[in-house]
This record gives C-alpha cells, structure tokens and sequence, in this order.
C-alpha cells in the first residue's frame, strides 16, 4: 500500500525524510512494508497541534517556549534521531538540553564504600597487617616528642622512614583517630586589632601622640639599643620616652601610661594614639592595655603599611635623632649611650628650636598652652 501527501510545514519546509517524507517534492509517503513504519496520525498530530498553537498564541516560528508543546519526546522515544527533531521542531539545541538539567541528589551518603582491608600492601609486594601500624604509631604518641607534636602527615613519614611502611596518610589519621591518639586542632587566634588611621585635622595639643621606635648601636660591646619615643603632634613635645637594650609591649604600655598621667590625660577632650605595625604596638598587652580605656577618650590607630607619611612627625623626630644625636656620637658602653640619650631628649624639648613653632622650642609652647596664650600655629592635616 502505497499513497502520497503533498504537505510542507508552517514555514514551507519540507517534512524530513525520517518521518518519510520527500525532501524535494514535500510529499508524504507511507510503505506498509518498510522497516520503521511511519505512523500517519501522528504526523498529522504534529502538523495540526504546531499551526493551531502558533495561530492562538501569536508567536513567532522557532519559539522555545513551544517546545514542549508538541510531544517531540515521544517522536524521540519511538527511534527519531534527537537532532533531527528538534531541528524540524524550531528548537535550540542549548534550549532543548538546558531543559534536562536538574540537581541531582548527592547518593554519596548512602554509598558505604569498600570494606576496610585490614592491611597494607607495601610496593615490593609485602603485606603489612594493621595492627603493626597501629603498635607502631601508639609507640611513637607514648614518646614525650610526639606527645604534642607529629601530625598524622609527619607519622606517615615516619613510619616509612623508620619501620619501612609505606601506608598511605588517610589511612594514619583514620587509624589514629580510632585509637583516639590525633593531636587537636590549634585553634586560630583571634585578637581585637587596633583600628585603621583616619585624616584628622590637629588644631590644638594633646589631640594626637605619634609614636615609633629607633635604633641606636653600642660600639663598645657591639650591640643595639632602643629608643621609643611618644610626641604630640601639634607642640612637637616629646611627652615621655624610653631607653633600653629591649622594648617589649610591657614597656610602652608603661611609658604612655607616664605620660597620661604627667599631663592628666585621659580628660574631656578625645586622645588619638598613632603608631605603625610594630610588633610592640600591635602586641596583646599593648593593644589590651589601650582598650581598656573608653574609646571617647584615648583611641589607638594604625596606619596602613608602607605609609610613614601618615606618621610623618615621629618620623621627623628619628631623623633629628639620626642626623643629630647617634651619627655624630660613638659609644663605648650603654650607660654612655643611656646618659647621652637622656641629655639630647631633654636638649630637643628646652633648647631646640622648631621653625614651624615660630621658632620656639616645643616646652616654650607647652607653657604658652598653660597659660591659656595664642599659641599661632597652624592646623595640622594628617
């Protein structure tokens, strides 16, 4: 049985052939006798459902959103090439796949995994039961050196080293976490760092310290010593200082705490405290020392790194000290260099003049402050 439609579809294409159609002639033809027989209503369905939806909604051939409209899945399930569909349906094929994709359920959990062998096959063949692993890892956690050091990684390398066990390192920590002899986990400290520096605008004494370590050399006994110094920004006063052959957190908490207490601080009116991040001055004791204060009165900034400009200052004050005090000066011992530092720190502050003071010394303007004078200095933008 043999008959022939002369049908094209909505855009005048011809049917394909798959469907057994005549590319050419865009006729249809069915054979009874063919392999894979064309099922007739079906084309039709097809025919008819894809004019009668494009006519009701008004859009355009080749839309996606009709792609489920035909029951193209069927057509695929019978045999039809995928490609040839939803080529002849007007369907991307990024359209067509994208609609299969869904979040797949994680089934690793159900899945057990393989057994547990019981033992370790070492590359030259030999067969190492776990119970030697494990006498040999308990041996090594009852020594005193591995008793708060030698992760599993380490022990892996020591068992390899020493016993000749080549295990591998998830194996060690799932041996010795079944033994209950993992280190614990060092727990990541978490420390209140001092905030990030702000411009300020200094209009007055006592509204912002800078401060900053310096280092001088003994040549006698071929060793460093310490200088830190706090200064006031606006006076140029170096409030209190201190001089030694180490300079911990403990010590410029000590010294700040001087100075607070020789001018009366904290008062009404908010300190800033401006430092770099020196180890001193990011320190646990320091920084705690600092927090303890109500931050309205005394608050302690950091500056970004790599930016002296922001601490420009005590950064003018050590290359004073630099250029005036340790080039010129060679000391024999550290109770010379202690005395000598001493002597210039009191000789910058009563006798050294400062051009931007008015060409005052900075403990002139201190008592011009007390006594409640003009002093006419500039703002400080910092």
């Amino acid at each position: 049985m043999v008959f022939s439609i002369s049908l094209k579809n909505a855009w005048g294409r011809p049917f394909p052939d798959f469907l057994g159609c005549s590319g050419r002639s865009g006729s249809i033809t069915a054979h009874s006798t063919s392999v894979n027989p064309v099922n007739l209503p079906d084309i039709l369905f097809l025919i008819v459902q894809r004019l009668f939806f494009l006519v009701r909604q008004k859009i355009r051939p080749g839309n996606n959103t009709v792609k489920w409209i035909f029951g193209i899945d069927s057509y695929i399930k019978k045999g039809y090439p995928v490609q040839k569909v939803i080529k002849y349906a007007s369907i991307a094929n990024s359209t067509w796949y994208q609609r299969d994709k869904h979040v797949e359920e994680d089934g690793r959990h159900k899945n057990p995994g393989r057994p547990i062998p019981g033992f370790t096959i070492n590359p030259d063949g030999s067969v190492i039961p776990d119970e030697l692993i494990i006498s040999a890892l308990v041996n090594y956690r009852s020594r005193k050196e591995f008793a708060n050091g030698g992760g599993y990684q380490k022990l892996t390398h020591y068992l390899r080293r020493d016993y000749g066990y080549t295990v591998n390192p998830k194996k060690v920590y799932r041996l010795c976490r079944e033994q209950n002899i993992l280190l614990p986990l060092k727990k990541k400290r978490h420390t209140r760092r001092s905030k990030r520096c702000i411009n300020r605008i200094i209009t007055a004494p006592f509204q912002m310290w800078q401060l900053d370590l310096k280092y001088g050399f003994v040549h006698g006994e071929n060793r460093f010593f310490f200088i830190l110094a706090i200064i006031d920004v606006y006076m140029r006063l170096i409030v209190n200082y201190h001089i030694g052959l180490s300079c911990k957190g403990k010590d410029l908490a000590f010294t700040l705490d001087k100075a607070l207490k020789d001018f009366g601080i904290p008062n009404e009116n908010q300190l800033v405290i401006r430092s770099d991040n020196g180890t001193q001055m990011t320190s646990k004791v320091f920084t705690e020392h600092v927090q303890n204060f109500e931050e309205d009165q005394i608050l302690h900034e950091l500056i970004p790194p790599a930016t002296p400009n922001k601490n420009a200052h005590i950064e003018a004050f050590n290359s004073i000290l630099e250029t005036e005090f340790i080039q010129p000066r060679y000391f024999m011992t550290y109770g010379q260099a202690y005395t000598e530092s001493v002597d210039f720190m009191s000789f910058y502050n009563f006798f050294r003049i400062h051009r931007s003071l008015k060409y005052r010394t900075p403990m002139q303007v201190y008592e011009s402050y007390q006594r409640g004078e003009a002093l006419n200095i500039r703002e400080i933008r910092i």
